[in-house]
């Protein structure tokens, strides 16, 4: 784990060394692209920071959630809003079905962000014409949240690696691709922490859907 937390904090910390030494010996020059890339690299050092700084408050025992009263529907079709300019950009479509969506108790931040990182991963691991879809239903006691994509899909052998900490299957999800390693850890910790859980099935080069159950409040 440490290693692998010194690997990912290396590339970007040598790319933005790599720049500064290049501009103090007059290589590069301090204009729009240069700040951009130094940006770049320090925003994904600070996405991989806040992530190993929240896998350590729930190892620590010290997350909590807030769960309110939250209309599924309404919180899934503002999470896919948020996203759908990321898709567009990379030429995916992000679609939603949500009609059938109930209610559930859940922390709308932290469920907004559990959604949050298997879209961007869906988007990100999907190529340009593919199709991402957010879908949800209730099924018994359940509320079933669905993520689907026409992606890159994920080897059989690989599916019970997904969820560790910065497990990646292959080149197409290095962290070339905008990933800390750490996304899906953090869905699979905030959807148990709700007492839910996810799972994902996947078909190479054809795609993958990841599932979150969650619990439906009881009835009257």
């Amino acid at each position: 784990m440490v290693g692998d937390i010194a690997h990912e904090l290396r590339t970007p910390l040598t790319t933005i060394r790599g720049w500064l030494e290049a501009a103090q010996d007059g290589l590069a020059d301090s204009d729009e692209a240069f700040v951009a890339s130094l940006l770049d690299e320090a925003l994904l050092l600070q996405h991989i920071v806040d992530d190993l700084q929240h896998l350590a408050q729930a190892d620590a025992g010290r997350f909590r959630l807030h769960p309110e009263p939250l209309c599924l529907r309404e919180l899934l079709a503002s999470v896919a809003a948020a996203h759908r300019g990321r898709a567009d950009a990379a030429g995916v479509t992000l679609v939603s079905h949500l009609d059938e969506a109930p209610a559930v108790d859940a922390d709308p931040v932290r469920l907004r962000q559990a959604l949050g990182n298997l879209l961007t991963n869906a988007v990100r691991h999907t190529p340009a014409g593919g199709t991402v879809t957010l879908r949800c239903r209730p099924a018994g006691d359940r509320a079933v949240i669905e993520v689907a994509d026409t992606g890159t899909g994920i080897a059989a052998a690989d599916l019970p690696q997904v969820f560790d900490r910065f497990w990646r299957a292959d080149k197409s999800r290095a962290r070339e691709t905008g990933g800390s390693g750490l996304g899906l850890a953090i869905v699979r910790q905030l959807t148990e922490a709700h007492g839910g859980a996810v799972t994902v099935t996947s078909v190479p080069n054809a795609g993958t859907v990841f599932t979150l159950r969650l619990p439906l409040p009881p009835r009257p």
